[in-house]
């Protein structure tokens, strides 16, 4: 293997691999993946592969949970009247639910606000808590929100209305003086697992509210009907799915596949979702989340939560209607912004900055970190999305491989308005006075910044022709994917291609057909446009993917899901006129790509060396056919024909390629 992008994890002691085979009845294959992941004996291993409720943990261990639960039954049995204060994303959104059908179960006076992004802001807002005390709340309960709500939560004190907040965002030095914090990572608690979601941490105070502190020994025990909505909190939220979040996610997902939610039906219907198809941890990645994150995107977050909390199949089938046209709604407005945001960061004038800083009149707010992300996939640069709105800048930032924008970031902090976020992800305000000095600051730490791409782990080289059913349904007992527990990862060497084809109306997806005696397979690559010349001219192509499965029209075939791919040269592969074919074509399909920031790149695409390219550009501009520009090569229209013969450069190249 020569990608340099490739890490190919060690392989486990066979002994060890044997072993777990044998007395847990797996395949050798899911067991050298099962010991990579760290689970080398048979009983850690047998606790991975079978998540069950004995692995969760004591809800009242959680920090003020007794408090919690206490003030909740009183307010509850009492009559007093129970507000909860959500969020708009869907973690926030789940936990409100989970938190409002508990309390419901309790007969409690209950009911929720779920704060409106552009109006109220994120976490408490002091005038909103004013507003919900003067309409008659007696208690508020926070959900996926409140360690950083002083002013709200004084204010509600001072009303002589008691707050409890249920949170697990990072922690603050000083904490807001509540009646009650539950929280995974408070500083004197002593829960053992300090990475639950908000959705999380909302289902531990419903399991111990209704187990009344008994401990669970039994499924039957615990509120089995919140576990769908705890699965696509945590999914969505990313939290690690390790210790009892692989547990929680596990029972959610059963529970989405045995009795599904009518909203989440309907959901899944109008999202393409075949009737044969389970739900995994990918359909709420990819189908759930971004169609119920998008209403509160777009506007109004409570229509999400309406939808989930529906039992009417009239009144679900009509939410998810409207969800599924807030979707497209937000897909349209994202595509304009980063069409805009794209000719941005693709022209000359930002072209030598590490860290992009783009800014447009008017672009909408709540998708912001959506297109910043796009962005940073086409770019491989940080970067940071804001929007203009009168004298204000509000924005989104998203980071790329281990750089930590939010250290980074901060050393600016006298510049913004408002400021949060974490390593991989911010958000900032500012004045629109203030840019050209937060753009001069950046550009004077430039030469200070290390990118370093992240390296795709591979768990083992496969030979595609021992793909089959059975390979895929051993790796499904390594479900449910996703932060800490990723699918694994292959190196497919060469394989035969039967067939290359792209797809999409931009030619921007790739599809093989590769051979294989077994059964039918595809290997599929999206949004890959520069993938297009390497896999339409040469079948001498290795790449790395994950195996899962396609539903098309009823039926299942096994798919490949490329994450990376690479040209293998051979001494008889490519000619040296063909070489100078594919350079032009690719060129020409790449006329905003400044190739001198991406020549290993664009080499590695081209089964090329960057020494080899070099020389092709060089031919090209010698003969006329290309310009450089800043760094990006165009092609120059109506250029008059001329042998490549006729370039000295290519002849010295030429015979000592020969």
């Amino acid at each position: 293997m020569t990608q340099n992008n490739w890490k190919i994890l060690p392989k486990p002691n066979p002994k060890v691999v044997d072993e777990l085979a044998s007395r847990l009845d797996i395949s050798r294959l899911t067991a050298t993946i099962v010991a990579q992941k760290g689970y080398t004996d048979a009983e850690s291993a047998y606790q991975y592969l079978s998540p069950s409720i004995e692995q969760l943990h004591d809800p009242m261990l959680l920090h003020d949970m007794d408090k919690a639960v206490e003030r909740l039954q009183d307010a509850a049995f009492g009559g007093e009247k129970i507000v909860i204060y959500g969020d708009y994303d869907l973690d926030g959104l789940t936990s409100t639910a989970v938190m409002y059908e508990a309390l419901a179960i309790l007969g409690a006076d209950v009911s929720y606000y779920i704060p409106n992004r552009f109006n109220d802001g994120y976490g408490p807002n002091k005038a909103v808590y004013q507003k919900l005390i003067q309409d008659g709340a007696q208690l508020i309960v926070t959900v996926d929100n409140g360690v950083t709500g002083y002013d709200a939560v004084n204010c509600a004190k001072a009303l002589g209305v008691d707050v409890i907040i249920t949170d697990h965002h990072e922690l603050a030095p000083t904490l807001p003086e509540a009646y009650a914090i539950v929280h995974p990572r408070h500083p004197e608690g002593h829960y053992p697992f300090n990475d639950l979601s908000g959705v999380g941490v909302a289902f531990k105070v419903a399991q111990a509210l209704l187990s009344d502190g008994e401990a669970i020994t039994d499924i039957s025990q615990l509120p089995t009907e919140m576990l769908d909505l705890v699965a696509m909190g945590e999914i969505a939220d990313m939290v690690s799915l390790t210790d009892e979040n692989r547990v929680l996610v596990s029972l959610g997902l059963k529970q989405m596949n045995d009795s599904p939610r009518p909203g989440i039906q309907y959901l899944l219907k109008n999202a393409g979702q075949a009737k044969n198809q389970p739900v995994i941890s990918e359909t709420v990645s990819f189908k759930i989340a971004p169609r119920l994150n998008a209403v509160g995107r777009m506007g109004d977050a409570s229509l999400g939560l309406d939808l989930l909390l529906s039992q009417d199949l009239d009144e679900s089938k009509a939410l998810a209607k409207e969800v599924e046209a807030i979707n497209k709604q937000r897909q349209e407005v994202v595509e304009k912004v980063f069409s805009e945001a794209k000719s941005l960061a693709l022209s000359p004038q930002y072209q030598n900055d590490k860290i992009l800083l783009l800014s447009g009149e008017n672009w909408h707010e709540g998708i912001l970190g959506i297109v910043a992300s796009r962005i940073v996939e086409l770019t491989k640069k940080p970067t940071i999305i804001l929007s203009q709105k009168d004298d204000i800048l509000k924005g989104s930032g998203r980071s790329y491989g281990a750089f930590d924008l939010y250290q980074f970031m901060a050393l600016f902090r006298d510049t913004y308005t408002t400021f949060g976020g974490h390593a991989s992800a911010i958000g900032l305000s500012l004045s629109v006075t203030s840019l050209a000095t937060l753009r001069e600051k950046i550009k004077a730490k430039n030469s200070t910044i290390t990118l370093v791409t992240k390296p795709i782990e591979v768990n083992l080289l496969l030979p595609s022709d021992t793909i089959n059913n059975s390979t895929y349904e051993s790796l499904t007992l390594l479900e449910p994917f996703g932060t800490d527990n990723q699918r694994p990862v292959f190196v497919f060497e060469e394989p035969k291609i039967m067939n290359a084809t792209t797809m999409g109306n931009l030619k921007q997806h790739v599809k093989l057909s590769l051979a294989n005696l077994q059964s039918d397979v595809e290997a599929v690559g999206f949004n890959h446009p520069d993938w297009v010349p390497v896999v339409t001219q040469s079948t001498n192509i290795s790449f790395v993917a994950t195996i899962g499965t396609n539903y098309f029209r009823g039926r299942q075939t096994l798919q490949l899901m490329m994450l990376d791919i690479k040209h293998v040269a051979s001494n008889d592969d490519i000619t040296v006129k063909q070489r100078f074919a594919m350079t032009y074509k690719y060129i020409m399909q790449h006329q905003s790509l400044n190739f001198a920031h991406h020549l290993p790149d664009v080499a590695s695409q081209l089964g090329a060396s960057v020494s080899d390219l070099k020389v092709v550009v060089q031919v090209f501009l010698e003969l006329g056919f290309v310009k450089i520009d800043n760094g990006f090569v165009k092609i120059i229209e109506n250029a008059p024909q001329k042998a490549l013969s006729q370039s000295t450069t290519y002849l010295r190249y030429f015979n000592k390629v020969k």
